[in-house]
């Protein structure tokens, strides 16, 4: 029994740590930061695919995000 937990473990382990680089999303505090983030993104060849959304907790500073994916 413990082979098997120790062999689930693993399978599991090398699928959560894989990285997926055809979606990113860029998020940010600022938008000059957020607009740097996504144009190094597209110079890589990613392209923006969600618009640009921002999100107010309270009374917190704005946080950005945009998803960009690559063809």
């Amino acid at each position: 029994m413990k082979y098997l937990m120790i062999i689930m473990l693993i399978a599991l382990s090398i699928n959560a740590f894989t990285e997926d680089d055809n979606y990113v999303v860029c998020s940010e505090r600022t938008i000059e930061k957020l607009t740097k983030c996504v144009n190094d993104y597209i110079d890589k060849g990613y392209e923006p695919k969600s618009g640009l959304h921002v999100l107010y907790k309270g009374t917190s500073l704005p946080y950005w995000f945009q998803a960009l994916l690559k063809d």
